[in-house]
């Protein structure tokens, strides 16, 4: 097994539905490949943004399924919502690197039937709340292959066949809605936080010189104060929410039928 040190990391998250359409092309028979060199700076960011996206220049669509779960310091954890999330990202190569788009949104249901939510009771102060649904705005910017920040490198696990590519990123900033203006929302004037990501390919299909985006199966785990709509103010303790997903072959054909129903209707 090998674990790469980062020389710098890459945390570039968000995005909206327009434009999801294309997906991911089969592995293909022959094997045109290079055994690429996932520290040489190059390789990395060619292989990261192959399980990342798709090299092409082709969008690529991915979904992610997980659950919101409460975290107070001395009481059981309570499953809260649902969270589904729907990436899209779209990768520009030039001569320096890529040009990395990507935007988001996550879709909070009922935990249970997996229904978008309108509104949802707070078990925690039994008021009704409005929900509001993630909708990122364009996140991303230009990668440098080697830059002047140095030698791309995403740190990754390699083992028996299997590249994970992974970012552990921690955030700590002044917050956006203070608590004296949004005593209702916000839990603290600093917006402290964490995501830990999770992309998971064959080294074959990394190496693959036909295989612009390659399969793979993703994990992200965020660790974050109360979401503001929850209207928990500055009640000690806030969310954890791990979820599991995959690049989708097939774009937002793929997407489950409900949750597709659902995005194009609103």
């Amino acid at each position: 097994m090998t674990i790469t040190t980062p020389s710098r990391r890459h945390a570039l998250s968000t995005l909206s539905l327009a434009g999801l359409a294309t997906g991911i092309a089969a592995p293909a028979e022959s094997d045109p490949t290079k055994h690429l060199n996932l520290d040489d700076p190059w390789d990395n960011l060619t292989a990261y943004l192959k399980a990342r996206s798709d090299i092409s220049g082709a969008i690529s669509v991915s979904w992610t399924q997980g659950f919101v779960y409460s975290h107070i310091p001395g009481q059981p954890a309570r499953k809260l919502v649902m969270g589904q999330g729907v990436k899209c990202t779209r990768c520009i190569k030039d001569d320096k690197g890529y040009e990395f788009l990507e935007r988001e949104c996550v879709i909070f249901s009922d935990a249970e039937t997996g229904e978008p939510l309108k509104t949802w009771r707070n078990p925690f102060t039994e008021r009704m709340v409005d929900v509001f649904h993630i909708q990122n705005a364009s996140a991303g910017g230009h990668i440098d292959a080697v830059g002047s920040r140095g030698q791309h490198h995403t740190t990754y696990m390699e083992h028996a066949g299997d590249v994970t590519f992974f970012i552990d990123l921690f955030y700590s900033s002044p917050s956006k809605l203070s608590v004296k203006d949004y005593p209702t929302y916000a839990a603290s004037d600093v917006y402290e936080g964490a995501g830990i990501y999770h992309f998971h390919a064959k080294r074959a299909d990394l190496d693959n010189a036909s295989l612009m985006s390659a399969p793979v199966t993703t994990s992200h785990t965020g660790v974050r104060q109360w979401l503001p709509w929850m209207e928990m103010g500055q009640w000690a303790g806030g969310v954890v929410m791990p979820s599991r997903g995959k690049k989708l072959a097939n774009g937002i054909a793929d997407l489950p039928k409900p949750l597709r129903a659902w995005m194009e209707k609103n």
